[in-house]
């Protein structure tokens, strides 16, 4: 049964969509090569999904023990598949029919060698937004690294939030934010600021970058022409909502080339339109090297 309904994989994908209860899918395996001082999440996100989004079928299943299986929890139980039976689903992603971002990454790491991380992900359908779901990855230590030994996904549904609906407005914002910070990439410039608010406000690393909407805009402006760009990528985002749902507030963990930073933001609900009205980027500093940083400022 499990087979014959894999192989309708672009059914299951309407179905699914029109809320069939059936559900099914495998990706946002969290790909990692690990070593004995530990893990770099943030590479090891990267180039999972530079391998599943390529759809390399060699690269992806290297990092899967050889017995190891993939499992789907749903309505009607349990349903697990061979590593071999995954390879239609990669073809889709080498074709770019499907594309798949980590949106949060949560780590639980134990000393015996064991290592169970959630990975929150927004999966795509040929550039648009389908759903959200979590992958619940078990990692075990093999000789001087890791290598993942099972891996259980299942789709976020709204069932599982509170009476406000938070969980079903927290997807499709984590889903415009995503598109937000890709519009930039992609040197979409009407996208990326017609997202914004009249009174957007955006707030840089540098002390003078206090940007008002046209102010902001007039700097971008030729970056976009140029084609000369930043390309931010979200490693984690945590979401808050007022009490009437028409306010959200966020963290995020940003991988950019000045390493690791961190976002902040305000959106609000216009109308029935969500869209950002503050922005506030900022670089990270240990404690202990903020002296030097001091310095390093006044010279």
């Amino acid at each position: 049964m499990f087979l014959n309904y894999f192989s309708r994989m672009d059914n299951w994908l309407i179905f699914k969509l029109n809320g069939v209860k059936k559900q099914f899918v495998l990706i946002g395996c969290l790909i990692l090569s690990g070593s004995a001082l530990g893990f770099d999440f943030s590479e090891a996100t990267a180039q999972m999904q530079n391998d599943l989004n390529r759809g390399d079928s060699a690269s992806f299943f290297a990092h899967f023990l050889p017995d190891a299986r993939l499992y789907h929890l749903g309505d009607e139980g349990l349903e697990m598949i061979e590593l071999a039976d995954f390879v239609p689903v990669l073809k889709k992603f080498r074709n770019k029919e499907y594309r798949e971002d980590f949106t949060k990454i949560e780590v639980r790491e134990l000393e015996t060698g064991l290592t169970h991380v959630d990975v929150h992900f927004s999966f795509y359908i040929n550039e648009t937004f389908a759903f959200a779901g979590i992958d619940h990855v078990i990692w075990v230590k093999e000789n001087a690294g890791y290598r993942i030994a099972n891996l259980y996904t299942g789709v976020l549904k709204p069932k599982f939030a509170s009476a406000t609906g938070q969980a079903s407005t927290t997807i499709h914002l984590d889903s415009l934010m995503n598109k937000w910070h890709n519009d930039v990439a992609t040197f979409a410039f009407d996208d990326y600021f017609n997202f914004m608010t009249s009174g957007f406000i955006f707030l840089g690393t540098d002390p003078s970058e206090r940007w008002t909407k046209d102010q902001f805009s007039e700097f971008c402006q030729p970056y976009f022409e140029k084609k000369s760009t930043w390309d931010f990528k979200t490693n984690w985002r945590n979401w808050y909502l007022s009490e009437n749902g028409d306010v959200a507030w966020f963290e995020e963990s940003l991988a950019t080339w000045m390493d690791e930073c961190r976002g902040s933001g305000v959106l609000i609900n216009e109308n029935g339109t969500w869209k950002i009205a503050h922005y506030n980027l900022s670089v990270l500093i240990e404690n202990e090297k903020v002296d030097k940083f001091i310095k390093l400022r006044k010279k």
